[in-house]
């Protein structure tokens, strides 16, 4: 059985003493999952950490999440916050990657070799860091070189889209990725997905891009497709900010659908710069939340979810939100939380992140807008 115990604290110097006073009580943790705004100094929470010998896994967020019995559904800002397991040792293996090149799809299938080699059957964990990381193609990497079961986040900074760190009790890094290499012969892994978007209007065609950067769509400027949708008649610069409440749905041309957010305009070529790959022949078209029903999907995917797995009994939940939903629900964020919270009612933690991972098929792996929910438990 996985044991758990959660940490919240404002503050870097109060870190020490709580991890110090579960440990006090006997708990014996092997991996610390840490997630902390980026208003802490991660030099200093990295010296601390390097106190303890259990593997440390932690990023900087736009938001902190956690629930369990004695803390309830929370939901923070500007926090740091620790999950201490028990997980056996021998069922995980941990490995910090700072990132020297543009390489992503190697460095994907480099991942999934060096998990393959940990453990035949592996699922994996992944937190990376870097706001021009291609998260897209270093999944791809890793699902093309066989690992199928591929999940976790994109480290954020509150919003600010300045520097998004990751980081272990020894490393740390702006531009990085870490990835939990874990034995599905011990540990059974399963993950949903949920988006609550509704696409408006009829479809339009993709007809120039290049990876996340939309030159044309229906061979018109990108941006005027933005700006005909939401009424922008002046200032492009208002897209980013206003389109992050409607995203792009995007129909791939396997079928698959995804979601975008608009990250930026680029200033030479007017071109929109999304969060993820917009494949050029694409269908695309805006799309808006769907009221109270974008906070009823999430614990619903994860209900259909479990449905394909009668026998399995979660006993942790790991969440990726999108930080796109914490903006378009404001207060009600903590809804979505309380939805994952109460399907399974085991030990949470999670955060609100710059991109979302979940592929458990031969598909895009890599969302935008999305809830990613990743139920574990020890086998036997």
């Amino acid at each position: 059985m996985i044991k758990a115990e959660i940490i919240s604290t404002y503050s870097i110097e109060r870190v020490m003493e709580k991890i110090n006073k579960i440990l006090l009580g006997g708990f014996e943790p092997s991996l610390a999952i840490v997630y902390s705004s980026p208003i802490f100094d991660v030099s200093s929470l990295v010296e601390i950490l390097s106190h303890y010998q259990f593997l440390v896994m932690g990023a900087t967020t736009a938001g902190e999440v956690f629930a369990d019995e004695h803390f309830g559904v929370c939901e923070k800002e500007e926090s740091i916050v620790i999950m201490l397991l028990e997980i056996p040792q021998e069922a995980m293996r941990l490995k910090f990657i700072p990132v020297k090149n543009e390489f992503h799809f190697q460095m994907g299938r480099d991942v999934a070799v060096w998990a393959k080699e940990q453990f035949e059957d592996s699922a994996i964990i992944t937190l990376t860091s870097g706001l021009t990381f291609d998260n897209d193609v270093f999944v791809q990497g890793i699902v093309s070189n066989g690992v199928e079961h591929v999940y976790g986040g994109v480290a954020g900074d509150d919003m600010h889209l300045e520097e998004t760190m990751i980081y272990t009790n020894h490393q740390f890094s702006s531009y990085g990725v870490l990835a939990l290499a874990l034995d599905r012969t011990k540990i059974e892994i399963i993950g949903s997905r949920a988006f609550g978007w509704l696409g408006m209007g009829r479809e339009r065609i993709v007809t120039k891009s290049h990876k996340n950067f939309v030159y044309e769509i229906d061979g018109y400027p990108a941006i005027n497709f933005y700006k005909t949708y939401l009424n922008i008649t002046n200032n492009d610069d208002e897209i980013p900010s206003i389109g992050i409440e409607y995203p792009l749905e995007v129909t791939l041309k396997n079928g698959q659908i995804v979601y975008r957010a608009v990250l930026g305009i680029e200033e030479k070529t007017k071109a929109l710069i999304f969060a993820g790959h917009v494949e050029e022949n694409s269908r695309v078209r805006i799309s808006v939340a769907q009221g109270d029903m974008i906070i009823d999907k999430v614990g619903k995917s994860i209900e259909e979810t479990l449905k394909n797995y009668p026998d399995f009994k979660p006993e942790l939940s790991l969440l990726f939100p999108c930080c796109s939903r914490k903006q378009v629900l404001g207060h009600l964020a903590v809804k979505e939380i309380e939805s994952a919270y109460g399907v399974a009612s085991v030990p949470t933690i999670g955060f609100f992140t710059y991109g979302e991972i979940a592929t458990n098929e031969k598909q895009n792996g890599f969302h935008n807008e999305t809830f990613v929910t990743v139920l574990l438990a020890i086998k036997g």
